[in-house]
């Protein structure tokens, strides 16, 4: 079930990643034309989003027990909207005007997405993140059985009790 919801949860990333940094890329280059310091309000909100979304991807990528789909499959979607910006940029243009778009085509085009896909996607090819956490090993069976029964029991009594647990 991990698998399945990190799954979804990857391809619904990646689209967020685009738009939040597509956001935020003209808006750091509307303050660097314009030669105002990060410390205004339009700075100080602009270096927030780009913190939220830096906090998004460490999120998806440090803790081991998520599952290596979702980082991974947001990877190869970035990786894919790439492709596609390459191979068949008329489909670009096809894409819905939201806020954020004009910056994520802009960095779609150059390229700046490549690297980020990587991150995301070597995840995916480790061993260790298939794994999930394994169940505590807590009662042996031999002392399962030996903790079963009462010892009148064990003496030939008639009726078997269960054993008080303490």
């Amino acid at each position: 079930m991990r698998h399945f919801v990190g799954f979804i949860v990857g391809l619904v990333l990646a689209p967020v990643l685009m738009l939040g940094t597509g956001w935020v890329l003209p808006r750091f280059a509307d303050l660097e034309e314009t030669g105002r310091s990060i410390l205004t309000t339009g700075g100080v909100v602009t270096l927030g989003a780009a913190s939220v979304v830096a906090l998004l991807m460490a999120l998806v990528l440090v803790p081991p027990g998520l599952t290596p789909l979702l980082p991974g499959i947001a990877g190869l979607t970035l990786a894919g909207a790439t492709a596609v910006e390459l191979l068949r940029p008329a489909l670009v243009e096809r894409v819905p005007g939201l806020p954020g778009v004009e910056g994520a085509l802009t960095l779609l085009s150059i390229g700046a997405y490549l690297p980020l896909a990587l991150v995301l996607f070597v995840p995916m090819l480790v061993p260790t993140r298939w794994v999930g956490k394994e169940a505590p090993q807590g009662v042996t069976e031999e002392e399962y059985f030996d903790g079963l029964y009462d010892e009148d029991y064990e003496d030939g009594g008639a009726e078997p009790r269960r054993a008080a647990r303490a």
